[in-house]
């Protein structure tokens, strides 16, 4: 039952660049370690005693992980980096809104909602890596397989 989420990854830089190369350019490059998240089986919360009668009952509800880690190289300050998804779509009609994936970096608290596009990393000057590890709620009646949409990483102005 694992879910193939095959992303277009896309790196929109919001500041001008120059047209011919220089060596003292300013330049700001993403790459991805891969260009789709690959989601593992989902993991169903343990059963838990419900009312008064203490039945046992399973969460109908689960949760599937994917992990990424995004190169920003860099010689100038840049910017934060935004991340933002689509909804989803398997070849069977089937969807996943960006409201049901989550998406952690080292500075959010936690996992944050990707219903809106979620900042993943600071104003910083020179290259560094972003590990970033996603969350897909998921049920049981859903279809396996592969879901396609685009996964954006946009590079903000500096204020």
């Amino acid at each position: 039952m694992k879910r193939v989420i095959k992303t277009l990854l896309v790196a929109i830089i919001l500041f001008a660049v120059p047209v011919t190369a220089q060596a003292d350019a300013p330049f700001v490059n993403i790459s991805p370690s891969s260009d789709s998240l690959k989601f593992g089986d989902p993991v169903f919360s343990k059963p838990s005693l419900i009312g008064p009668g203490a039945a046992l009952y399973p969460s109908i509800f689960g949760t599937s992980s994917a992990d990424m880690t995004l190169k920003v190289g860099s010689n100038c300050l840049h910017g934060p980096i935004m991340a933002s998804i689509t909804t989803l779509r398997h070849r069977w009609g089937k969807s996943i809104t960006p409201d049901r994936i989550s998406i952690k970096s080292p500075i959010t608290d936690g996992y944050v909602s990707m219903a809106q596009p979620v900042l993943i990393s600071k104003p910083k000057m020179g290259s560094h890596d972003i590990d970033l590890s996603f969350r897909l709620n998921v049920n049981p009646f859903e279809a396996a397989g592969r879901y396609e949409g685009t996964l954006t990483f946009t590079i903000m102005p500096l204020p």
